[in-house]
């Protein structure tokens, strides 16, 4: 009788040592070239601006930054979308998730995203259309994380995993795209000249 409790016991450690870790990437590039690709952890960086420029200097080395997230059973690859040179993007809020002091936003800094409203925001403003085609089809999904250069990266990855749960949820073919930005101040407009210096 002992012997057949010793031999379950066995089995199910074995059982348990053989469950493989999943992977799942994010972004492109989605088959991985091992020799280009430089793998971080966000725990490495002690705020947001240093997250931010290694991810720049990487891609501006020709090289692909690699984001990786690792849970029981599970590593997450996001590949950030990047781009050397300055883009213009303006999309009237939608897009963006602003965070600071651990909490997440959108419309800069105006509405709390929290985990019950991530799967709307996720299908509703993260949802990226091309407009030169006119249809409403959905092209990608599109996140650009904004934050200041000082923040802490401790909540970003918390964030990241329940976004890219909801993603999953989607069972969706379309791509989920993410990029890490600065916030930029805006600038005050210039003031106005008084009446043409009244009207000389």
């Amino acid at each position: 009788m002992n012997f057949v409790k010793y031999l379950i016991i066995i089995l199910l450690f074995t059982s348990c040592g053989k469950q493989e870790t999943e992977i799942k990437n994010y972004g492109f590039p989605k088959s991985e070239n091992g020799s280009l690709n430089v793998p971080l952890e966000l725990s490495e960086f002690k705020n947001y601006g240093l997250l931010i420029d290694r991810i720049r200097e990487i891609t501006c080395n020709d090289s692909v930054p690699k984001i990786v997230i690792k849970q029981k059973n599970l590593i997450q690859n996001i590949y950030p979308t990047e781009v050397c040179e300055s883009i213009i993007f303006d999309p009237d809020g939608k897009h963006y998730v602003s965070f600071t002091k651990g909490k997440f936003y959108k419309d800069h800094f105006s509405k709390e995203i929290n985990r019950d409203s991530l799967a709307s925001t996720l299908k509703n403003d993260f949802a990226y259309f091309k407009v030169e085609d006119e249809t409403d089809v959905i092209k990608s999904y599109f996140t650009i994380i904004e934050s200041n250069r000082d923040e802490k990266v401790d909540e970003i990855e918390k964030f990241l995993t329940n976004l890219t749960q909801e993603y999953d949820n989607l069972k969706t073919e379309l791509e989920l795209n993410i990029s890490f930005w600065e916030v930029v101040p805006h600038s005050p407009p210039p003031p106005e000249i008084e009446n043409e210096q009244e009207t000389e």
